[in-house]
């Protein structure tokens, strides 16, 4: 993935441009050719969209990990983009894109750009509340959080060894995470996908 902040490139380029971009991008994908642009034509998009290289090249190495995740995945990632940045014109663009070009070439596209999944597997988990007292500058109580610990084990690993894993959230991060995992379960649900509470 790139940094969080380069997301927000794609909203650079003019919304009729931007598809064009990303169509020879997804082109370029599916041939596994490791350039998309020559450097003539990366000249003439410069000049079109007063870009400079460096933003070009940014825009394709944006482009290829929303397609590479896509093609993995099945569908362009919403959450991820506007969460780095792309504004709702930028995004609407790629998902055009993707649905006009990208599922066409997405299996050749996964094969020539895979995902790397870790090899960690949820083995247990647990939680607990933490409420911390105030100290005498303080009166009253900190504002508790709840812990989740998983337990998680390498699968490629020989050993077979848990590390534990605690992540801590405050009331608004729990409830951010709640209504997320809602939605996924309403996804799953629509497609027909059997839940493990089942």
């Amino acid at each position: 993935m790139r940094e969080l902040q380069s997301f927000a490139v794609l909203n650079d380029v003019k919304r009729d441009r931007l598809g064009q971009v990303l169509a020879r991008v997804l082109e370029k994908m599916a041939s596994n050719e490791s350039e998309a642009f020559t450097a003539a034509e990366k000249d003439q998009l410069g000049s079109m969209l007063a870009l400079a290289d460096a933003q070009i090249d940014e825009v394709v190495a944006v482009a290829t990990d929303v397609f590479t995740n896509a093609s993995t995945f099945g569908q362009i990632d919403r959450n991820l983009l506007t969460s780095r940045g792309v504004q709702d014109n930028a995004l609407f663009t790629v998902e055009k894109a993707w649905r006009k070009k990208g599922r066409v070439v997405a299996e050749q596209i996964a094969a020539h750009h895979s995902i790397e999944t870790p090899s960690l597997e949820l083995q247990g988990t647990d939680w607990r509340l933490h409420l911390q007292m105030g100290s005498n500058h303080r009166s009253g109580q900190s504002e508790p959080t709840a812990i989740f610990q998983l337990d998680v084990a390498d699968k490629s690993s020989a050993t077979n060894e848990t590390e534990r894993l605690d992540v801590e959230f405050s009331h608004a991060e729990l409830r951010a995470l709640f209504l997320q995992l809602n939605a996924i379960q309403a996804e799953l649900d629509a497609l027909g996908m059997p839940s493990a509470a089942a």
